[in-house]
């Protein structure tokens, strides 16, 4: 397989894919628009097409032959949700009560804008802080302010408990190919997903590949990533039941350790440096024999590769309890979780590379 016709054309596609996947919500447990879009982007490339009762969306390609036969099945995962809010209470007066979904740090959310998803629509609101100058009292609550006067008139803009929030920030390119967006994590894992899926038909790949966009991975994540249990990627643990594939792949963003006040020891992984080998983080370590494999096709193919470790989780731990063999990359990502997210294109571009040089070796997984 190659990445024709070029690195910077790939770089501007995977931008214009995440310029469409950014702006359409998708907070973990309610992604169907983010599916539908999906779907609607993948239709041209002729992949087969399916979902699950968890949300899923599955795009299969069966690469050389009609039948599975002994080639090995492949599935990749990328996670389609995005941290954010539900609507927990409505006053009186009209003021709206969040609830978060996922790890979104405690500090965040007063003085942000947010776009609350009344099914088809959208209604803007506001989150509503303590200004300095009157005195408040009690603890820390998330409420949102839509100008409404009463709780019947909020119930009337068909916000009611249960509504999903997002923050209302949308994709954004900046200077030297980095670009900024609500919800990088992890839709740029899904535009690199689409991106490959549009060049596997025709590749006759030496696997049967099935491309997962998982739902909930986001749930169970703790505020502020702080040790402890955690119980999300449900998703994708249904997925791989389902599947039972040979060999997984799960891409996902990295948090990038080259931003001020970060220790050195703490930035290994860092923006434009390519694709991070996620080693370990609270639920997953990486078999040593995957971790080898991962960086001689790596430098074969002379695609740069980072290593490093994480808090919190990803599709992976659900991946590896289901038995199945399964490497764990990472995105570079700077303030994830956080309303504006930066990356860089040339990682995801490297990601791309480096799943194409994954698949043309599956056959070497097979002994790892």
């Amino acid at each position: 397989m190659s990445c024709a016709p070029g690195l910077e054309k790939v770089k501007e596609e995977l931008a214009a894919l995440l310029d469409e996947l950014v702006n359409v919500a998708g907070v973990t447990g309610f992604e169907d628009a983010v599916r539908h879009k999906i779907a609607a982007l993948l239709e041209p490339t002729g992949a087969q097409l399916d979902t699950d009762h968890m949300g899923n969306l599955y795009a299969a390609v069966p690469g050389r032959g009609n039948e599975r036969g002994n080639r090995p099945a492949v599935m990749l995962c990328a996670h389609m949700d995005e941290v954010g809010f539900v609507v927990s209470n409505i006053d009186a007066e009209g003021f709206i009560y969040l609830y978060p979904l996922g790890g979104i740090p405690d500090h965040l959310g007063p003085g942000e804008w947010v776009s609350l998803q009344a099914g088809e629509t959208a209604v803007q609101g506001v989150i509503g802080m303590h200004p300095p100058h009157l005195p408040a009292a009690g603890g820390h609550s998330i409420f949102v302010d839509v100008g409404a006067r009463s709780r019947d008139e909020v119930l009337q803009m068909g916000l009611d408990i249960g509504t999903p929030a997002i923050f209302t920030h949308s994709f954004r390119r900046l200077g030297s190919g980095r670009v900024a967006g609500r919800c990088l994590d992890n839709r740029m894992g899904c535009a690199v997903l689409i991106a490959l899926l549009r060049r596997l038909p025709d590749s006759a790949a030496p696997a049967a590949v099935t491309c997962v966009f998982s739902t909930t991975e986001e749930h169970g994540m703790l505020p502020g990533s702080k040790p402890g249990p955690v119980y999300g990627a449900r998703g994708a643990l249904v997925a791989a039941m389902k599947l039972r594939p040979d060999l997984a792949v799960v891409v996902d963003s990295m948090a990038a350790g080259d931003i001020p006040g970060t220790p050195g020891h703490s930035r290994q992984i860092r923006l434009g440096g390519g694709t991070a080998l996620r080693l370990v983080d609270d639920l997953t370590i990486m078999r040593p024999g995957m971790r080898s494999l991962l960086k001689k096709i790596a430098a074969a193919n002379g695609i740069p590769v980072q290593e490093g470790m994480s808090r919190s989780y990803t599709d992976a731990s659900a991946v590896q309890l289901a038995g199945v063999p399964v490497a764990a990359l990472g995105i570079p990502l700077r303030y994830g979780h956080s309303p504006a997210q930066v990356a860089d294109l040339e990682d995801m571009a490297q990601t791309l590379l480096f799943l194409q040089a994954l698949l043309n070796n599956v056959d070497k997984f097979c002994s790892v």
